[in-house]
C-alpha cells in the first residue's frame, strides 16, 4: 500500500514528541526508535495513515480514544494498549469531550520488532487492557526512561534506547497473555496431555494417537495445545526428543544411532536432519562443540 497520511495536531503545549533518523549502523544492530511521546490530545485530533514502515504502540492513560484497524473498531480507556503494523490503514482519534486523550506513544523497528508482533498477534487482537494503575504499570515505567533518554542524548544513548526497546516488547506480550489466560485457565486435558508427552515423548506420538487417547478432536486439541502451552503438541514431543538427545550428546559417549533410537527416531539419517533443522548444528558437530 503506498504511504498516506491525514491528521490533526491538537495535543497540549506541555505534551512531547521526538523525531529521530536513525543511522544504518543503527538501523543494523538494534532496535531504534523513529518518533516517541507523551501526549495530551484534544478533539479533533486525530491520524488516518497507510503505508508507514514502522511498528506503532501506544498506552492510554487517561481520557478516551479510539482505533479503528484491520475493520474493527477499539475504545480506548485508560490502560488500553495497542501495537500495530502501521504499513496497515489506521485511523485513530480523541473521542473523549471534557478531557484530554493522554497516551504514550512511540513508533519503532529494528531488531526482532516484526516477529514481537507476529507472536503479540497470537490470539489476533491488536488491543489489551492492564489492571492496576496505569500510571505504576511496568509500560508507562520504561515509557518514562526513553522519554528521559531524549534529553541528553549521548553515545550511549541508543544502545541504552535498545535494550529498553527490548524490555518494552517483552512487556507487551507478558502483559497481553497474562490477560488472554491464567494458571487455572488452562483446561485439565491440556495439562493432562502435557504431562503425557513429558513422560512419552519417547514414542512415536502422532495427532491421530493423541486424538484417540484424549478423545478429542485433533485440530481443537493442536489449537488448544497451541495457545495455553505456545507451541503445537508435535512440536512440543520434537522439542524433547532434541533436548534428551543433546544431553545424551554431551554426557554420553552412546554412538548417533543408539541416541537416535533412544530419542524414539528409528530413523538415524532423519534424526540428524530434524536435530540440524532444530539445532543448527548436526548431531556429531554438536558433540564436537560442546
Amino acid at each position: 500500500m503506498n504511504y498516506f497520511q491525514n491528521a490533526d495536531y491538537s495535543w497540549s503545549e506541555d505534551s512531547l514528541r521526538y523525531i529521530h533518523t536513525p543511522s544504518q549502523k543503527t538501523q543494523e544492530l538494534f532496535y531504534y526508535i523513529q518518533e516517541i511521546g507523551h501526549f495530551k490530545a484534544f478533539p479533533p485530533y486525530f491520524t488516518e495513515r497507510a503505508g508507514l514502515p514502522s511498528y506503532l504502540m501506544k498506552f492510554t492513560l487517561k481520557g478516551q480514544g479510539e482505533l479503528t484497524y484491520h475493520d474493527e473498531t477499539f475504545t480506548l480507556d485508560a490502560g488500553s494498549v495497542f501495537f500495530i503494523d502501521c504499513k496497515d490503514y489506521q485511523y485513530y482519534h480523541t473521542k473523549s469531550r471534557d478531557t484530554p486523550w493522554e497516551m504514550d506513544w512511540i513508533h519503532f523497528s529494528g531488531g526482532n520488532t516484526g516477529r514481537f508482533y507476529q507472536e503479540f498477534m497470537r490470539s489476533g487482537k491488536n488491543v489489551f487492557q492492564v489492571t492496576g494503575n496505569p500510571q505504576e504499570n511496568a509500560l508507562h515505567l520504561i515509557m518514562q526512561q526513553l522519554l528521559k533518554l531524549q534529553d541528553h542524548p549521548n553515545a550511549k544513548s541508543e544502545y541504552q534506547a535498545s535494550v529498553l526497546i527490548h524490555q518494552l516488547l517483552n512487556e507487551l506480550l507478558l502483559q497481553k497473555f497474562q490477560q488472554d489466560f491464567t494458571e487455572e485457565d488452562i483446561p485439565a486435558y491440556i495439562l493432562g496431555m502435557k504431562d503425557y508427552l513429558d513422560t512419552h515423548f519417547q514414542k512415536n506420538i502422532t495427532l491421530d494417537s493423541l486424538e484417540h487417547r484424549f478423545h478429542l478432536n485433533k485440530f481443537q486439541l493442536n489449537k488448544e495445545f497451541s495457545f495455553y502451552m505456545g507451541l503445537p503438541p508435535i512440536d512440543y514431543v520434537i522439542s524433547k526428543k532434541i533436548s534428551y538427545a543433546k544431553d545424551l550428546l554431551r554426557y554420553t559417549k552412546e554412538n548417533i544411532q543408539t541416541i537416535s533410537v533412544d530419542c524414539g527416531v528409528d530413523n538415524p539419517a532423519y534424526f540428524s536432519r530434524l536435530f540440524k533443522k532444530k539445532t543448527g548444528f548436526s548431531p556429531s558437530e554438536y558433540r564436537k562443540i560442546n
